[in-house]
């Protein structure tokens, strides 16, 4: 619900998953941001690991698997509406290609946002990329 969220998972062998976002439920419908306290927590953390562990991996992003046939089907679909604004003009139905248009941009707000910020990749521990954490 928080479009604005950042989450780390921590994985160790034999272990559960560990997640630590950077927003808090404050009421049913409301999110609290702890921008501030995450990022710094996230920085030692990142320090700490790699001062201790050398066998530790730093991911980032969706599963590869998952991401890249979403960037297929997000080019797709923007295509497919950006086709439909085109039959819709040449039909002379402005107001239809106008509402489909809207939704096009809204789409690639929403979605490109998404797919920019949840790119696959790894990292080193000393040099967080500054697009994973939130802006100070």
């Amino acid at each position: 619900m928080q479009s604005h969220r950042f989450v780390t998972e921590l994985w160790a062998e034999g272990f559960p998953k560990l997640q630590v976002v950077s927003s808090s439920w404050k009421s049913m419908f409301e999110q609290e941001r702890f921008d501030d306290a995450y990022s710094g927590f996230i920085r030692e953390l990142h320090r700490r690991l790699a001062n201790v562990n050398g066998t530790a991996q730093f991911d980032r992003g969706s599963s590869p698997f998952i991401y890249w046939p979403g960037i297929v089907i997000f080019v797709g679909a923007a295509f497919g509406l950006a086709a439909l604004i085109a039959r819709a003009l040449q039909a002379g139905a402005i107001a239809s290609a106008a509402i489909v248009a809207a939704f096009l941009v809204l789409f690639l707000w929403q979605a490109g946002n998404f797919f920019r910020r949840n790119r696959p990749g790894t990292y080193r521990p000393e040099a967080l990329p500054a697009d994973i954490m939130p802006r100070e």
